[in-house]
């Protein structure tokens, strides 16, 4: 598939199994630091390519393993990036050829095996041992590995024969897409691949999983996914890289450390106090020594410690003053807040990592070891509307970008560039962004034998003519839900009557329609007709329910038997059936 992202936000939408999720987890693979792909992660169907290699590979070994083999069937990602003249240095490492003169510039990342001919050989070796076993045994069964794609599974052998390699992708060449569906060039075998990471010091990747791991107090067991990734885990590792005085102390910090310092005598002092008895009565049975090592106790205050602990994010319940002491640790406050404060907060980290906020300017502490800031930052949030209510989901996508892009050095200002991308199921979140940045996952219609396929629709082009209709729609969709994006079907109406009679209709008989996930969307006056761009281009079945609306020499007349009269309703004539007579019969 295809898609182009916006210059600041880009929502994925689409309805169940329409590949949102894959393609989310197909940038943080190919995009993310995190590599750790496996075989479930390749086109099911290509496993019965790949294993056909393996049983060329025991049937005929003299063959040599050749990676033309492998190419058409290896998981394989395309970056475009769109570089302006004044930006060209930022990419000075991955330009193509000498005669590229800026604009377009392509990257191919492709998961493939680095050495071939080891591969084949461990392979090969594994299969005979097991095939040998089989047979001094007498035993009639078929032991590991039985496919090549076995062989990979067990012991995450993938990820060490497999490695992503990037390649430079040719502009002159590059091939548009046509409906979604991506037309990839063909790379010639000759082409060597980048010597080093080529996104590296470009683009700063960030991400929020779906699965947050937030849990309710009551749990029986702790959660200890729950504990690495709660609001105090990630108040950690804020204190650790942007405020810890002891890293990398400064001017600032000395008043800082000086107060820990004097916290730590004192409190020494007291606990050296406190064990005295103790350490004088354990001393009264002879240790130590004379060349023994003296028993002492003294205490270390670090800050870092003091926020280790689950409670150590707490809130308030009560305003007044004299019940101030009351709080409650942050498992107890609603999960749809945990959630909301957590993403936001995360925002807020990714951003200051990235423009290296107070400790992180130093290269020694941030990730990447570099103290240039990278020009471009690429943030995928998963699900966002996890636990809030639609009127929260609403707050967090309208605030969501402008919390990464609060900081001097961002702003409305252009040396840096923020991109944000989500996938949603949520219709809320869908009606509260500009439709422009709507990318819509359409399932492609299959036989029972094909692989099932998607491909995205840019709504940019849908809603952006301006014209009377493309006005309407927007307008239309702004002020109902967007369930239309999410649906496998939909019915369009004309007002309360059918509004009201339909459910029921199809509930006493139509129970399999009932299953199915359908928007039924009131749109009166024979107005269905304004949404045939976007249905046709989403792809979804659509039923009408529409009056016929007839006339006869211009006045509207009961549409009687028998008779020839015409219709004024335009869904009618300028959609289906696209007829204007009409002769009503039993």
């Amino acid at each position: 598939m295809c898609i182009d992202t916006t210059s600041k936000t880009s929502i994925f939408v689409g309805a169940n199994n329409s590949g949102k999720t894959s393609a989310m987890e197909a940038l943080i693979l190919f995009l993310g630091e995190k590599k750790n792909i496996i075989t479930t992660d390749f086109t099911l169907s290509n496993w019965i390519y790949i294993n056909n290699i393996g049983e060329k590979w025991l049937k005929h070994s003299e063959v040599k393993p050749l990676l033309e083999d492998w190419v058409p069937f290896l998981p394989t990602f395309d970056l475009w990036l769109e570089i302006p003249d004044h930006e060209i240095h930022f990419v000075s490492m991955i330009i193509p050829t000498l005669d590229w003169e800026g604009g377009k510039l392509g990257i191919r990342f492709r998961f493939e095996p680095l050495d071939l001919e080891a591969l084949f050989q461990d392979f090969k070796s594994s299969k005979t041992d097991s095939v040998k076993l089989v047979e001094e045994a007498k035993a009639e069964l078929e032991l590991w590995p039985k496919t090549l794609k076995d062989f990979l599974e067990k012991d995450n052998r993938l990820n060490k024969y497999f490695k992503i390699v990037a390649y430079p992708l040719d502009p002159s060449q590059l091939n548009q897409s046509q409906n979604g569906i991506a037309k990839p060039q063909v790379l010639s075998f000759d082409i060597p691949p980048f010597d080093s990471k080529p996104l590296k010091g470009l683009i700063k990747v960030d991400i929020i999983n779906a699965q947050r791991g937030f849990s309710d107090p009551g749990n029986s067991l702790p959660n200890l996914e729950s504990e690495k990734r709660g609001l105090s885990h990630q108040f950690r590792e804020y204190y650790s890289k942007h405020v810890d005085p002891s890293n990398k102390p400064e001017k600032a910090d000395l008043d800082a450390l000086k107060a820990k310092e004097d916290a730590q005598n004192i409190f020494s002092e007291k606990i050296k106090t406190g064990f005295q008895a103790a350490i004088s009565e354990i001393e009264g049975i002879g240790y130590p020594g004379f060349s023994d090592p003296k028993l002492t106790i003294s205490c270390r205050v670090d800050a870092v410690d003091s926020i280790k602990h689950s409670s150590s994010v707490q809130f308030g319940v009560f305003k007044t003053s004299e019940v101030s002491d009351l709080r409650l640790p942050e498992a107890y406050n609603g999960l749809g807040y945990q959630n909301l404060i957590s993403m936001i907060f995360k925002l807020m980290r990714f951003r200051d990592d990235w423009m290296r906020v107070g400790k992180a300017k130093n290269p020694d502490i941030v990730e990447n070891k570099s103290k240039f800031i990278e020009p471009l930052h690429l943030v995928l949030v998963e699900e966002p509307e996890a636990h809030l209510h639609a009127q929260v989901q609403q707050v967090f996508i309208r605030k969501a970008y402008g919390v990464l892009r609060n900081h001097e050095n961002l702003g409305d200002k252009e040396n840096f560039s923020t991109q944000l991308i989500l996938s949603t199921h949520s219709s809320h979140i869908a009606h509260e962004i500009d439709f422009s940045a709507l990318r819509y996952f359409k399932r492609e219609y299959i036989s029972d034998t094909e692989i099932p396929t998607a491909s995205v629709v840019s709504l940019s082009d849908t809603f952006g003519k301006g014209d009377a209709t493309s006005r309407f729609v927007s307008r239309y969709l702004k002020t109902t839900h967007c369930d239309l994006f999410f649906a496998d079907g939909a019915i369009l109406i004309e007002g309360a009557a059918e509004r009201m009679l339909l459910p029921h209709f199809i509930k006493e008989n139509y129970p399999r329609l009932r299953e199915c996930y359908i928007s039924i969307l009131e749109i009166g006056g024979g107005h269905a007709h304004r949404l045939r761009g976007l249905i046709e281009k989403l792809g979804i079945f659509t039923l009408i329910v529409t009056d016929l609306d007839s006339t006869m020499n211009g006045s509207s007349v009961p549409a009687d038997l028998g008779k020839s009269l015409k219709t004024n309703n335009d869904t009618l004539r300028s959609w289906v059936p696209q007829k204007e007579l009409v002769v009503v019969m039993l």
